[in-house]
């Protein structure tokens, strides 16, 4: 047998590997969705139908389960009967479509896929656990505020059927309510009651209204306006006929602002749906769109960076969003990403530091749950991953030992000055000192310590308290190197072009290199750092 026959029997074999495996379910295929939602009357769960639509849109095999006080495990049994009617399901997701893990029915529908048996089940944190839930409150407060510093948040949850559990929903609520209260800059600190659902003793059956109309005429009575605003999945049978419309009624008397508006129908509870379906399977490369978030400058900055980005960009479904992380420039960019089909994105920070504009990004990306302001956080269905820094790595190494080359005459007589944009504070400072020593340190390596010195330092530019010090340290750096037939040959330790130092140094004898892009070794960098986010964002929690 040739080499050649060899190795076309060899993929044979693995191909039929390959679709044995799969028929054995080893190899797993895309899973099956259950979107569970409790019973709410006819309206309530004609929405949940609707969302349940959207889905399909993007993952036809859905189902949605209604879960009830009586049967709902005979409900159950009938949605994965259809679901694993579907070919290919082999597994299935629940996305819980509840606000609270202490809602009596989402207890409720935990015991009824305990009682079945069924260890195939995967089940998603729920939507209130999800910063769109967060948001949709955000909206319905914004909507019913008019003077905030005149008002009083009064948050109503709903499914209690104890009064432990209606503790626990309070509790979950809470931050929440807190966070409305700082971001519309409102009186005092918010109130949360809950209500009572229909499996709850009758004791208890009426004592989350008169709780919620005591609480608004406490408010009233403190001069404040209370804005009461609902937030759970409560009984909707018709607009007319559900816990909220009854609501309003309790809380009319005390002046409250309050529309009765539910949590649905809203376009991010769609989103979250997609966004965490998403997250359960595997996804394809060419599913997975690239963000690359670079600080940004003028036009000769951007096109420098551009050209250090577009070997790697062409590659793959990219866009660009040149800011500090300005959620408009981002939300640009992941809107063209949703137009062009993408399910998920990474977005790659391409900053100096790991730590540079890290929290913004992910509260902005609805990856953490606060920020010490406020901004516009995108509401998305593109399952989103941030990472990036570049810190220390050795691409930059070998980036700015080739700047030192070029530059470089009579390495015996010259010093090799690393310069850095610094930071203010302290310890960020001391920080960028520790990168500075370990990549002089590796120049030296790299260049065979055949220069006279290598030195370091940062400019700590953007900080007047600072600034003329470090420029008084470089500048003398600078002349100590000229000294004896010397020269110094300074560069940036920056993502790309060379910083201030032409307008600082000015007067003394120097060579100047440029910054890591566009470099070989930047375009290694950001690939490895792109390919490291694909593999996040494409493996399946």
């Amino acid at each position: 047998m040739t080499r050649t026959s060899t190795v076309r029997a060899a993929l044979v074999l693995v191909a039929v590997a390959a679709t044995s495996l799969l028929g054995a379910g080893t190899l797993r295929a895309d899973p099956g969705y259950l979107v569970a939602a409790p019973d709410r009357g006819f309206l309530g769960n004609e929405e949940a139908r609707d969302l349940r639509d959207d889905l399909r849109e993007t993952y036809p095999a859905t189902e949605l389960w209604i879960v009830t006080d009586e049967r709902t495990e005979d409900h159950l049994r009938s949605a994965l009967e259809r679901l694993r009617a579907r070919e290919g399901v082999d597994r299935v997701v629940v996305l819980p479509l509840f606000l609270s893990r202490h809602h009596a029915l989402y207890a409720t529908a935990r015991t009824a896929a305990e009682e079945i048996g069924d260890g195939a089940l995967r089940w998603a944190p729920p939507l209130g656990e999800s910063y769109l839930a967060e948001e949709i409150l955000f909206d319905r407060v914004e909507t019913l505020s008019g003077v905030s510093a005149e008002e009083r948040l009064v948050l109503v949850g709903a499914g209690a059927d104890s009064r432990a559990s209606a503790d626990s929903i309070r509790d979950a609520l809470a931050p929440l309510a807190d966070r409305a209260t700082r971001k519309f800059g409102m009186a005092d600190s918010a109130r949360v009651e809950v209500l009572y659902h229909g499996s709850a003793p009758d004791s208890l059956a009426g004592t989350g209204l008169e709780a919620v109309g005591d609480g608004a005429g406490a408010v009233a009575s403190d001069g404040v306006t209370p804005v009461v605003v609902p937030f759970g999945f409560a009984r909707r049978y018709t607009a007319m006929m559900s816990d909220w419309n009854w609501l309003g009624r309790s809380v009319a008397p005390h002046g409250a602002a309050y529309s009765g508006h539910p949590v649905l129908p809203h376009d991010a509870a769609a989103d979250w749906l997609r966004r965490t379906a998403t997250r359960h399977r595997t996804l394809e490369r060419d599913e997975v769109g690239v963000i690359f978030v670079p600080h940004g400058s003028d036009y000769n900055w951007n096109e420098t960076m551009r050209e250090g980005i577009a070997p790697v960009a062409e590659d793959y479904m990219s866009e660009e969003a040149f800011s500090m992380v300005d959620p408009v420039v981002l939300e640009r960019a992941i809107r063209s990403l949703e137009d062009r089909g993408a399910k998920a994105a990474v977005v790659v920070r391409i900053f100096s530091l790991e730590s540079s504009f890290r929290k913004k990004a992910r509260y902005v990306m609805g990856l953490r749950p606060d920020y010490p302001r406020f901004p516009h956080r995108i509401r998305t269905h593109l399952e989103l991953h941030t990472l990036g820094g570049i810190e220390t790595s050795p691409h930059l190494v070998d980036a700015l030992a080739d700047r030192v080359r070029s530059l470089s005459e009579a390495p015996s007589r010259e010093t090799v000055i690393v310069l850095a944009h610094g930071a203010g504070d302290s310890a960020r400072h001391e920080h960028w000192m520790d990168n500075l020593e370990e990549i002089a340190g590796g120049l030296a390596e790299r260049t065979g310590n055949r220069f006279r010195d290598y030195r370091y330092h940062s400019w700590r530019e953007d900080w007047p308290e600072h600034r003329e010090e470090s420029l008084e340290t470089i500048r003398g750096m600078v002349r100590e190197a000229s000294e004896g037939e010397g020269t110094a040959i300074v560069v940036p330790a920056r993502t790309a072009a060379s910083g201030p130092a032409r307008a600082n140094l000015e007067g003394l004898d120097f060579r100047y290199g440029t910054g890591f892009a566009p470099h070989p070794a930047f375009a290694e960098w950001l690939r490895r750092t792109v390919e490291e986010g694909m593999e996040a964002v494409r493996t399946p929690e």
